[in-house]
């Protein structure tokens, strides 16, 4: 029994295709001459031949075509990847140059809103600073035309000055401008015999120092009002109760986003 051998191929590789022979032509009489048989012979070379040249032409028609296609498709994939990639790096770098435009632009406006800023502020704590030194001298004003009215009233704010001194008080000099004990002295005032007036020319009016045997204190009005003043400049300019000069005025920052 004869076995065909199966001849296995690598991919990518083919195998040549023989067609199996044509008919052979015969004469009217059915005889074959020899002549036919060379001319069936070159018929059948020439048939092969242009069977194998029309295959091997659609292979490397195939192979072209296949690579042309391959090659636009490859084309148009890597231009599509390029102009994408191309699109992500100028959009980057676009915005790169764009945001260090911005900032370069921004800088001087920045800085005029510091100095607009800054500005601001210091008139504004003039404004506050001139408010507190009006409210002073209109109080003062009129803290002195009261005393003037009614000079006794020195006397109350020292017996208050009194009552706050530690430890027991047998003697008190009251040392007072001297138009104030002039004033005191005319409404012939009734005095505790512990005290005793004293005409001070550097004191001022409504002014009023105590000295007892223990300490000494200021019952003037002056005290009591910058006492007071101290809580005004407070909630004005927000100073310590220390001095003007201790004002410190803090500036709002501004952030510029991008650097």
């Amino acid at each position: 029994m004869k076995t065909s051998d199966v001849v296995r191929l690598s991919p990518g590789q083919y195998r040549k295709h023989r067609f199996p022979p044509v008919a052979e032509p015969v004469s009217e009489d059915g005889s074959i001459s020899l002549d036919d048989v060379h001319n069936m012979k070159d018929v059948r070379i020439e048939l092969q031949q242009r069977l194998e040249d029309g295959f091997n032409q659609g292979i490397q028609q195939g192979h072209e075509e296949g690579l042309r296609q391959g090659m636009e498709q490859g084309k148009q994939k890597g231009l599509l990847e390029g102009q994408k990639e191309g699109f992500q790096k100028g959009f980057i770098s676009g915005e790169a140059s764009g945001k260090e435009t911005f900032i370069k632009a921004v800088k001087p406006v920045h800085q005029l809103l510091e100095k607009m800023t800054r500005w601001q502020n210091d008139r504004e704590r003039e404004q506050r600073e001139h408010i507190c030194e009006l409210v002073q001298k209109v109080s003062q004003r009129v803290i002195r035309a009261e005393l003037t009215l009614m000079p006794q009233q020195i006397l109350a704010l020292v017996d208050e000055t009194l009552d706050s001194l530690p430890g027991k008080t047998e003697k008190v000099v009251v040392h007072l401008n001297p138009q104030d004990l002039e004033r005191i002295t005319q409404i012939n005032a009734d005095l505790p015999q512990a005290w005793k007036l004293l005409a001070d020319s550097q004191l001022p009016t409504g002014g009023c120092q105590l000295v007892t045997d223990h300490a000494e204190a200021d019952a003037g009005c002056d005290a009591r009002l910058e006492a007071c003043m101290q809580n005004v400049r407070e909630h004005l300019l927000g100073e310590a109760p220390s001095s003007l000069s201790d004002i410190q005025v803090v500036l709002p920052k501004t952030e510029v986003s991008g650097e």
